[in-house]
Order: structure tokens, then sequence, then C-alpha cells
């Protein structure tokens, strides 16, 4: 899950509540979360690598803290 993250330029804690929102697809094993690499490719394609205005609660804007 650091992977996701610093390819994803976010938090593993925030990696993770993309996988429970189901915007990324991951799994656990033996207590620790991995992301299924061609969920992270496809969502790095649709987002343009970065965070996504879609994970903003508002739609509205482009926060990157508590919204994100």
């Amino acid at each position: 899950m650091e992977d996701a993250a610093q390819r994803l330029n976010t938090t593993p804690l925030n990696v993770l509540m993309h996988i429970k929102r189901g915007l990324l697809k991951g799994q656990e094993c033996d207590g620790s979360w991995f992301v299924l690499s061609d969920s992270l490719e496809r969502y790095i394609a649709d987002s343009g690598g970065g965070k996504s205005r879609e994970l903003c609660k508002h739609k509205t804007c482009s926060c990157s803290s508590a919204c994100g």
C-alpha cells in the first residue's frame, strides 16, 4: 500500500479509504492491504495521475485535505 500511496501522492490511509469506497481494488492478506496493480493503473489513468476531484465530497472544489 505504501507504493500505491507514493504513486498517488497521498497517504496509505487515504489509499485504504479509496479501497473501502470502491475507487481502488485491493485485498487484505495477513493483516496487510495490497492494491491490485491493474486497479491502480486504471485509477491513475482516469484521474490524470493525481488526486481526483471526484474524491471530494463537495465535487466542486479541488481541496486535498479533509475532502479527499
